[in-house]
């Protein structure tokens, strides 16, 4: 009888022993999968940008397309220049912007400055770092306040590792409205440059 005793409390140890091990192996497959579907859902977040993304990059190809065959016929109608310059720049090509932009100065109206400073962008985007800089020093002896070619310049010189230069910009476009948007940036810009030197 003794030996029944024994047999069964040894068999609930093992069912016991056994069954944890179990209930430990399904808590942590369980935890695995909680992990791996936070996973899994931040890579679908992150196909799912990548596909927005994509998709608008070849709806704004198709319509620069167009525009440019817009443009063939009506080369100087100004809506269509500033388009096209403006999509191929949000499309990262620097040089047909650039381009364009500048039959829009040359041939329709030399005082845009908004213009002029994204051609400056531009420029400074295709390697004319220089020119570019010359063109945004042009944009602020004629608006000494305006702040987005201010700040521009100063990133400019942030991008060129010429940092006491850029501190000068900011400084500059902080000072023009500290309350202004840009403004708030130029000061959040000299912060984290006061941290690198």
């Amino acid at each position: 009888m003794r030996a029944s005793i024994a047999w069964g409390l040894a068999a609930s140890i093992i069912f016991v022993v056994g069954g944890g091990s179990w209930a430990l192996s399904r808590m942590a497959i369980s935890e695995n999968i909680d992990a791996g579907r936070e996973k899994a859902l931040a890579r679908a977040a992150e196909r799912q940008e990548g596909d927005e993304a994509s998709a608008r990059q070849q709806k704004l190809t198709s319509l620069l397309k167009t525009i440019e065959d817009s443009l063939g016929t009506r080369p100087l109608d100004s809506m269509l220049v500033i388009s096209a310059a403006n999509i191929a720049y949000d499309l990262g090509q620097f040089v047909k912007a650039s381009r364009l932009y500048r039959r829009f100065l040359d041939s329709i109206d030399a005082s845009a400055s908004t213009v002029r400073i994204d051609y400056a962008y531009a420029l400074f985007q295709t390697g004319q770092q220089e020119q570019a800089i010359s063109e945004l020093e042009g944009v602020i002896r004629k608006e000494p306040k305006n702040q987005s070619a201010l700040f521009n310049i100063a990133v400019m010189y942030t991008q060129l590792q010429r940092l006491e230069d850029a501190v000068t910009w900011f400084k500059r476009c902080q000072q023009a409205d500290p309350q202004s948007p840009i403004g708030q940036r130029a000061a959040l810009a000299l912060e984290q440059l006061s941290k690198t030197t």
